[in-house]
């Protein structure tokens, strides 16, 4: 809205529009405070429409340039265009400032070039308002992206690994929680949530045996199998220890079996051949009433432990045992 003010001044002056030039910067004037207002009045426009309030008020300031009478008067306006880019730079991305910055360099150029050919100046003349304008219009704004990229990327590698489990560089507990908060916010129908539990059997009996590098990498070997054997969609996390858990969003039955059979038949690398894990499931609608995440996670839990209670003696090939009511444990033949 600011240049109501200022391009009515500029109206006035012998060196600004002039004929059919006025009439257009009039116009430019009246329709930028219509959008000042409904910026102002408004809820905050969308990325599109941000995106093209940055087309609009780049041509606007092109053909406002090329109305002055003044020659010189031309590369003026060009240096409100900073205004433009500073906006891009720190709401719209990259993307949208490298074109902006384009189409302003092109304008400027542009300019430039118009008034050595026609005689009006030199480029030694232009020179005292053209560095200013490169300066403000492209290089500040480019400035600007890079020091909010760097602070993005900053802050993005210290979010994740706040969230992210430094050994396996499976999520923790706190970036599963999040995690499953985000999946659920972005489904729009009820679904069945699962949740699998799992930790190493004898895992103590390991370290002690074998040191804590043998340990690691077993960790190591049953979060590459995680990766491998779980969807993109799938949330797999280590939340302490040697516990291990998995979050996936199915539409019925056949698909907590078929998580379930993944994981469990899935090898362990050649890393940790002979580990073993039991595994608790539970699962919940979240269209159900009393659909409670950590309540489904200290209900896998439970039938953990059931399932490591309920562990038999196993024979010379993987074996399985599995209930009705979601508890499952599996071994390999070799004992750690």
């Amino acid at each position: 809205m600011s240049i109501l003010p200022l391009g009515t001044i500029v109206n006035m002056h012998p060196l600004g529009p002039q004929g059919v030039g006025r009439t257009i910067h009039q116009s430019l004037i009246a329709i930028s405070f219509l959008v000042g207002a409904c910026w102002m009045l408004g809820p905050w426009p969308s990325r599109r429409w941000a995106i093209s309030f940055v087309m609009w008020a780049d041509l606007s300031f092109a053909v406002s340039a090329w109305s002055y009478a003044g020659p010189m008067m031309r590369l003026a306006p060009v240096l409100y265009m900073s205004m433009i880019g500073v906006f891009a730079a720190f709401l719209l991305g990259w993307r949208v400032l490298a074109a902006h910055c384009i189409f302003a360099l092109s304008a400027l150029g542009s300019i430039t070039l118009w008034n050595v050919h026609t005689g009006a100046a030199t480029f030694l003349d232009q020179f005292l308002y053209n560095a200013p304008a490169f300066t403000t219009v492209v290089v500040l704004p480019i400035f600007i992206q890079a020091v909010i990229e760097g602070a993005k990327r900053s802050i993005r590698a210290t979010v994740s690994a706040a969230n992210r489990d430094p050994l396996t560089g499976l999520l923790n507990r706190r970036g599963m929680q999040a995690m499953f908060e985000l999946a659920l916010r972005r489904r729009p129908e009820p679904a069945t949530v699962v949740v699998m539990v799992a930790d190493v059997d004898r895992f103590k009996e390991l370290n002690d045996a074998y040191g804590h590098e043998a340990g690691d990498r077993t960790l190591q070997a049953i979060a590459d199998m995680l990766f491998v054997n779980t969807r993109d969609d799938d949330i797999a996390a280590r939340i302490g220890g040697d516990e291990f858990m998995v979050v996936t969003f199915v539409d019925d039955l056949d698909g907590i079996a078929a998580i379930n059979e993944r994981i469990r038949n899935a090898p362990m690398g050649a890393d940790a051949p002979d580990a073993s894990l039991s595994i608790g499931i539970a699962w919940s609608s979240t269209n159900a009433e009393d659909f409670d995440f950590e309540s489904l996670t200290r209900k896998a839990d439970f039938k953990l432990y059931e399932a490591k209670r309920a562990r038999t003696p196993l024979g010379s090939k993987l074996q399985h045992t599995a209930t009705d009511d979601g508890s499952s444990s599996y071994r390999l033949a070799t004992p750690m």
